[in-house]
């Protein structure tokens, strides 16, 4: 129900976004909300939203019990949350995407492969940014605060980051193409291109196998203590 149409009848969890609302126009307000319906709406249907297998760039997680929440498919129970980074993220792939396929048909240069799905094991399926032939080498797009940018350039990316750019190479290897170096292309989400950020590192099998074997330690885990059927065992998963 809408406090803007009907604001003597609202429902409890109506409240806080009719108190927002006070001191804006009725039908601005009204407006936002229909916007603001359809956007989350819209990011619901996008199919990394329902994704349901755990992918690379989760293996990389430093929590133990989070990773097995996804890899018992435990349905997430804190889900009102604000979409729109994720909305912008998708957003900025989507465009970079276009950008190098239009690039190679205008350059005639094939050394580019765009959105590439890979078979890391049997479980997990990941899907990588972009892949240079040339420099043999894989490269992950991030968008990002101009904050989190200067602490990267600082700290490095963060550990997740890094063990994903791995995984993304051992599946290029699983497919038979060629990788020596891993790549994330950290591009600013309010700042100017000049603000990139770039890293890369020789690509290291050892990594993506090291993480691969955490997460079949940490699902053997779950099994042997049945904690799918024994809920209150999950604080005995490191957190």
């Amino acid at each position: 129900m809408d406090p803007v149409l009907a604001p003597a009848v609202t429902h409890p969890a109506c409240v806080p976004a009719f108190a927002e609302l006070q001191d804006e126009d009725p039908f601005s307000s009204l407006l936002k909300t229909r916007l603001t319906e359809m956007i989350r709406w819209a990011e619901k249907q996008n199919p990394r939203s329902r994704q349901v297998a755990i992918g690379p760039s989760e293996i990389g997680d430093q929590c133990d019990r989070r990773i097995g929440y996804r890899i018992a498919q435990v349905p997430a129970c804190n889900t009102d949350f604000d979409p729109w980074p994720a909305i912008v993220g998708t957003a900025l792939h989507s465009w970079l995407d276009d950008a190098v396929q239009a690039w190679m048909v205008e350059h005639d240069d094939p050394s580019w492969a765009t959105e590439t799905t890979l078979s890391v094991s049997e479980f997990v399926e990941g899907h990588s940014d972009l892949y240079s032939r040339q420099f043999m080498a894989v490269i992950d797009w991030k968008g990002a605060g101009p904050d989190v940018i200067k602490r990267m350039r600082k700290d490095g990316p963060p550990v997740g980051y890094i063990i994903q750019t791995h995984i993304y190479g051992y599946g290029f290897e699983q497919k038979g193409w060629p990788v020596k170096k891993v790549a994330l292309a950290v591009l600013p989400r309010a700042g100017w291109l000049k603000d990139m950020y770039v890293w890369s590192a020789d690509y290291d099998r050892n990594v993506a196998q090291a993480a691969l074997n955490r997460l079949y330690a940490i699902a053997r885990k779950i099994v042997s203590m049945g904690v799918l059927k024994k809920g209150h065992l999950w604080d005995q998963i490191e957190a």
